[in-house]
C-alpha cells in the first residue's frame, strides 16, 4: 500500500487524473454510486443472493426480533423490516444515506477554500493572478514561471471548480470499500432514513468461515445487533441530536490558511505539481489542512454520545444472544478486533464524519452503560433513550452515578434520606436532636 494514498491505489481520495476527463456534466452522485457499486462487487462480478439463504435470514430475522422486543431500553419503529441484500446494494444504498454529511464537507471545501487562499496571496504580494509584471530573469519554462506566481490561487480556484466532484468520487471509493466488508447497515452508527434494515449475507458467510464459527450463528449475532442499533438510532431525538452533531462536524472543515501557505506556497516548477496531486491525493494531509476549532468544541459531544450508543448496543446484544448464539464470545472478540483493528480507508471515514471508534471509545461506553446497570438496573436502562432531557451530558458518560443524580435514579442519594417519625411531639425531650442553643 502506497503511503502517499493510505486508502490504497483503487480506492483514491481526490484523484484528479481520473476526474479531469469526467467533468461532462454527469451527476456527481448518480458517479459516486456507480463507483461504490463496481468497488463493492469487485468490478461486478457479484452474484444474486441465493433464495435458500434469503429464506434463512428471514426466518431468523423473526427470532431476532422477537428476542430484541424483550429487551430493557429498546423499542423498534413499526413496519421494520430487515431486508437480505448484494454488497453491491449494500453500497448503493449507503451512498445515499451518507450523502447529506459528504456534501456539507464539499460545500465547507469550495466555499471557504477560495476565501482563505484569496488571503494568502494578498500576505504573498497580492493578487498576483491579474496583472503579471514580466521578470528581470525569465525563466526558459514559462509554465513553470506562472505557477510559480499564484499557487495558493489556483488551489482555490481548483478546489472551487471540482470539489463537488471530487468529494462524491471519494464518498463512491470508500463507501464501496466498506461494502466489500459490511456485514450489516450499523457496521458503522449513522442514522438512516425508513424502517429497512439491510444486512449482506455474502460478507457474513465470509467472515463466518475466517472466523470459524457457524454462519446461522453468525447471521443471527448480525441481526440482533442491528436490530437494536436500529431501535436506538430510530429514536426521534437520539437521531436528530446525532444527525445534527455529524452534519455540523463536516460544516466546521476549513481550510488552514497557514498550513496550506507552508505546504502549497512554495511551488516554482511543473515538477512540483506531481506532489501536489499527490498531497491531494492523501486522505491525512486533506484532513489536516481543514481542521478548524469548531471541531475541538464538537468532539466532546460527539464522542461522549457515540460512546453511550455503542455501550449500550454492545450490552443488549450480550444480553440476548447470552446462551442464544452458541459462538457468541469467539464472535464477540472478532467485532472488537474489527472495531479496534481499522483498515485506513475505515479510519478515514470515520475521521471525516467524525468518530473516533477506538478501544478508548469502546470502553468508556461499557463502563458507563455497567454503571448504570449496577446502580439502577433495567430500570436505568429504559431511561437512557426514553426523553431527551435524560440524554447524557458528555461529563456524565465519565461519571454514570451524575446521570443517574440527575434524572433521580441514584441509589446513593436516597441512602442520604432521613426518615421522619410519624409523632413528632418528643423530638424536643431526644438528646440525639441536641440543644437549641
Amino acid at each position: 500500500m502506497s503511503s502517499s494514498n493510505p486508502l490504497g491505489g483503487d480506492v483514491p481520495f481526490f484523484d484528479f487524473n481520473s476526474l479531469l476527463g469526467g467533468l461532462s456534466g454527469a451527476d456527481p452522485w448518480k458517479a459516486a454510486t456507480e463507483i461504490a457499486m463496481s468497488i463493492a462487487s469487485d468490478g461486478g462480478s457479484e452474484h444474486n443472493i441465493d433464495p435458500s439463504v434469503r429464506l434463512a435470514v428471514e426466518d431468523l430475522a423473526r427470532v431476532a426480533e422477537l428476542h430484541v422486543q424483550q429487551a430493557p431500553g429498546v423499542r423498534l419503529p413499526p413496519g421494520t423490516k430487515v431486508s437480505a441484500v448484494t454488497k453491491s446494494v449494500w453500497a448503493a444504498q449507503s451512498v445515499a444515506a451518507y450523502r447529506p454529511f459528504f456534501e456539507r464537507f464539499g460545500e465547507a471545501l469550495s466555499a471557504s477554500m477560495e476565501a482563505e487562499t484569496s488571503a494568502i496571496v494578498n500576505e504573498m504580494g497580492g493578487d498576483q493572478g491579474d496583472d503579471l509584471e514580466p521578470t528581470d530573469s525569465p525563466s526558459d519554462d514559462p509554465m513553470a514561471e506562472l505557477v510559480g506566481l499564484f499557487p495558493a490561487q489556483m488551489m482555490s480556484q481548483l478546489f472551487s471548480a471540482l470539489g463537488p466532484m471530487l468529494v462524491s468520487t471519494s464518498a463512491g471509493s470508500m463507501i464501496g470499500h466498506l461494502g466489500q466488508q459490511a456485514l450489516g447497515q450499523y457496521d458503522l452508527p449513522i442514522p438512516r432514513s425508513g424502517s429497512e434494515v439491510l444486512v449482506v449475507p455474502g460478507n457474513i458467510d465470509e467472515a463466518a468461515i475466517e472466523w470459524d464459527v457457524a454462519a446461522n450463528d453468525l447471521r443471527l449475532w448480525v441481526l440482533i445487533h442491528d436490530l437494536v442499533a436500529h431501535a436506538v438510532l430510530s429514536v426521534p431525538h437520539v437521531k436528530s441530536r446525532l444527525e445534527a452533531l455529524l452534519l455540523d462536524f463536516a460544516s466546521a472543515f476549513r481550510p488552514n490558511q497557514q498550513a496550506i501557505a507552508e505546504r502549497f506556497g512554495t511551488i516554482t516548477d511543473i515538477a512540483e505539481m506531481q506532489q501536489l496531486s499527490e498531497d491531494i491525493g492523501n486522505p491525512d494531509v486533506v484532513l489536516s489542512l481543514m481542521r478548524s476549532p469548531a471541531h475541538d468544541l464538537l468532539v466532546p459531544q460527539l464522542d461522549a454520545l457515540i460512546a453511550a450508543i455503542l455501550g449500550f448496543v454492545r450490552h443488549t446484544v450480550a444480553e440476548i444472544t447470552d446462551g442464544l448464539v452458541m459462538s457468541r464470545g469467539r464472535i464477540e472478540e472478532r467485532i472488537w478486533e474489527r472495531w479496534t483493528d481499522v483498515a485506513p480507508a475505515d479510519r478515514f471515514m470515520e475521521r471525516l464524519l467524525g468518530l473516533e471508534i477506538d478501544e478508548q471509545t469502546l470502553n468508556r461506553g461499557r463502563n458507563f452503560i455497567s454503571g448504570i446497570v449496577d446502580r439502577a438496573g433495567e430500570v436505568g436502562l429504559r431511561r437512557l433513550w426514553g426523553d431527551e432531557l435524560d440524554m447524557p451530558t458528555a461529563a456524565e458518560v465519565d461519571a454514570p452515578g451524575l446521570w443517574l443524580a440527575r434524572i433521580g435514579l441514584d441509589d446513593d442519594a436516597d441512602s442520604l434520606s432521613l426518615d421522619v417519625p410519624d409523632d413528632l411531639s418528643g423530638l424536643d425531650d431526644d438528646p440525639a436532636w441536641g440543644d437549641d442553643d
